[in-house]
């Protein structure tokens, strides 16, 4: 049997101080949990080929993530610009961890496991930019050091690296109901308790049409479209080395069609 019972405490705070020509500071302080998923907690083997085998850990403990950021931001008519310092860390860290199989030679066994806390520290750049009436330009830069550290399986363990992302997404009004949407988002290479994962892009492409005054909204979306969100996986050991690559299926195409029954959105004139 496995049970948690007990009262958990999350304090917000949130401070902000308003500058001369729209210009707005603001910290903050939170305090939030990540519970683990059940594909996490299941106890029983799954045999995903000949050589390895996943397992759950239903002992697994809750995240939790303490996160302090400094934010600037101001309003160039139209245009937005904004700058957050932010220092965040998750204690009881959950990682998907691997090991040597016991039972049979040249297995890897796959579970999750608490190895620790890590500390994410680093700047987030983002610009709003108005181009045209036609055209909206998002930017996003993300810079961090980044530090794993604890015991995992009985041996203390530290790694760390520097990473970082950015994310473009392009918006084109074709007309009055119709949207085109551009997003490239990239994720640098970055370490676990065990080993690092590689850096990969993602390109998607999406189509929006409203109809009947906004009631109903036909979207088309392709993800992956150049088929480059692919990367590799190392972990290693005393015991043993692993390389796996993850490789989607892409590009991967969807069509969604949303039919709004109510509109809830406040009146702006009041």
């Amino acid at each position: 049997k496995f049970k948690i019972d007990q009262w958990d405490f999350f304090p917000t705070l949130h401070f902000s101080y308003q500058l001369p020509k729209e210009q707005q500071l603001m910290v903050s302080y939170t305090r939030r949990i990540e519970r683990p998923h059940g594909w996490d907690l299941e106890p029983f083997l799954t045999w995903r080929d000949a050589y390895n085998v996943q397992q759950g850990n239903p002992g697994l403990k809750n995240e939790y993530i303490d996160s302090y950021e400094l934010s600037y931001q101001v309003l160039l008519g139209k245009n937005t610009f904004s700058i957050d310092i932010y220092d965040r860390k998750t204690n009881n860290k959950i990682e998907r961890v691997k090991k040597a199989y016991p039972y049979k030679e040249n297995v890897i066994l796959q579970t999750s496991e608490n190895v620790g806390y890590d500390n994410s520290l680093g700047t987030e750049l983002m610009f709003g930019l108005d181009l045209f009436k036609w055209w909206r330009l998002d930017l996003m830069g993300n810079l961090y050091f980044y530090k794993v550290e604890g015991e995992l399986f009985g041996r203390d363990f530290s790694e760390e690296s520097f990473n970082w992302n950015t994310r473009l997404n392009a918006t084109f009004k074709l007309g009055k109901n119709s949207r085109l949407q551009f997003n490239n988002m990239y994720n640098s290479k970055s370490v676990s308790a065990q080993g690092e994962r590689e850096g990969f892009v993602v390109t998607t492409l999406a189509f929006k049409q409203d109809m009947f005054k906004n009631k109903v909204s036909l979207t088309l979306q392709a993800r992956d479209i150049f088929n480059t969100a692919g990367h590799s996986f190392t972990s290693k050991s005393s015991d043993f080395y692993s390389y796996s690559r993850f490789e989607p299926y892409s590009p991967m195409v969807s069509l969604t069609l949303t039919w709004r029954l109510n509109n809830y959105k406040p009146d702006r004139k009041r």
